[in-house]
């Protein structure tokens, strides 16, 4: 026996198949406020079912909503014809914001669409509040911001771009030969080519810094940072930088370098007025020449440990060139020095040039180097803090211990010990003297 077939669906049945198919949130209300459209999310979302909404007053379900935004722009649709749009937080769902839409349906009323979008809006006020923040940030610290299309040259400057090149705000040309006109010309290409270097090395970040001139004829000094942005084949596409206006900090250098120099200077000139002090006072008490040239040579080590600090800005003397300086005099091959990179505080610096002076010039004198084929091995390691430095001379005459210590050995033993706030040893193999240099770096 053959089946009856159905009778096609009709209209109403497809709307509500299209409308319960849609994950929005979708409701109607005729022109007597009455529901009559209440698909399945509609459902879900205020907990009551179709059959239980259609026909009912949208005002008994929503009796506060009276002059609330979301009841005027329902209005404004069904009295106007006027579409609507707002993203507010939901009357019903605490703690959800919804965005919902409204349009007219003409003598149907009104419809209404409504979506869950709170994790959206938590991530665009997340994004807003970052932005904030950044722009604080950037603004606090007056950094230029640029952003260049390579491929068309066009160019994307924020405020604090425009007041670091002396411009009124908002008058950036927009393109990046507007950037180029502004900087000084041997500046402009040594940029070009260390940033064609940095491309060619595949790296996408470059570092500079350079001189502006700013309309009103002023330079100053900028330093700034560039990233690359590659297309997928590997094409530079956006060159995003930073800049910040270094000029006070150049002058500050400057003049800091300048003051140095001048210390350094006056250092050097008291230094010679000393030894020619101590020359006049030796000769007239009739001290022995020795005597008065391992005083002129300590003088020199003190001054050459002072070059050296002076090149680093007093900042820290690097112990290879400190011990370089300081056996410079007696070094002609057979003083070796290794070790890794260390930077000593000017006052250890100082210690160490005048320790090394010591002991080459006792080393020339009576220990290995007065002998052919002597030599001398420099060696400091670094461990927790705490340099190890050793002095180790052989090859030379038998050594025999000192009966007594002499001024040299006094002032390695307590001198440098107490500069370096650590402890020196002097031993006496007969192959040769050993010092070893125990240090806390600071």
């Amino acid at each position: 026996m053959r089946k009856t077939p159905s009778p096609p669906p009709g209209p109403e049945d497809r709307l509500s198949a299209v409308l319960d198919g849609i994950s929005d949130v979708y409701y109607a209300i005729d022109r007597d406020w009455r529901f009559w459209v209440f698909n399945r999310a509609a459902e879900e979302f205020f907990g009551f079912k179709r059959g239980e909404m259609l026909g009912k007053s949208f005002h008994e379900i929503y009796p506060q909503g009276a002059g609330t935004p979301f009841v005027v722009m329902l209005e404004q649709a069904m009295d106007k014809g006027e579409p609507g749009r707002l993203t507010a937080p939901s009357a019903l769902r605490q703690g959800r914001t919804v965005d919902i839409r409204v349009s007219a349906l003409g003598e149907l009323g009104v419809g209404v669409a409504i979506d869950d979008v709170t994790e959206r809006a938590a991530a665009e006020r997340a994004v807003r509040e970052s932005e904030r923040r950044l722009d604080l940030a950037v603004g606090a610290h007056k950094v230029g911001i640029s952003d260049w299309h390579v491929a068309s040259g066009k160019a994307v400057w924020n405020a604090e771009m425009e007041d670091i090149f002396g411009i009124p705000r908002g008058s950036f040309e927009g393109h990046t030969e507007h950037f180029r006109r502004r900087v000084v010309p041997e500046d402009l290409e040594r940029m070009e080519s260390e940033t064609a270097a940095a491309l060619a090395a595949g790296k996408d970040v470059v570092a500079y810094e350079f001189r502006l001139v700013r309309p009103d004829g002023e330079i100053r000094w900028i330093e700034g940072a560039a990233r690359f942005v590659f297309d997928a084949d590997g094409q530079p596409r956006r060159m995003v930088g930073a800049n910040v206006d270094i000029t006070e900090r150049r002058k500050a250098e400057t003049h800091q370098r300048l003051l140095i120099n001048e210390l350094n200077h006056r250092v050097k000139n008291t230094l010679a007025i000393v030894q020619g002090i101590a020359w006049q006072s030796f000769r007239a008490a009739g001290a022995p020449k020795s005597a008065t040239e391992a005083f002129e040579g300590r003088l020199r080590a003190l001054a050459s440990a002072h070059d050296v600090l002076t090149r680093q800005n007093w900042e820290a003397g690097p112990i290879g060139q400190i011990i370089a300086e300081a056996v410079a005099p007696h070094h002609d091959g057979r003083i070796v020095a290794a070790g890794p990179a260390v930077d000593l505080d000017p006052k250890a610096a100082v210690a160490v040039g005048l320790a090394m002076h010591e002991l080459a010039t006792n080393a020339v004198k009576y220990g290995a180097l007065s002998s052919p084929a002597g030599r001398v091995d420099v060696s400091w390691t670094v461990e927790a803090g705490k340099l190890r430095l050793t002095w180790r001379e052989s090859g030379g005459p038998p050594v025999k211990k000192p009966a007594q210590r002499g001024f040299g050995a006094r002032l390695l033993e307590q001198g440098l010990a107490e500069e370096l706030r650590g402890s020196v040893r002097l031993s006496f193999p007969p192959e040769g003297l050993v010092c070893e240099v125990e240090a806390r770096l600071g």
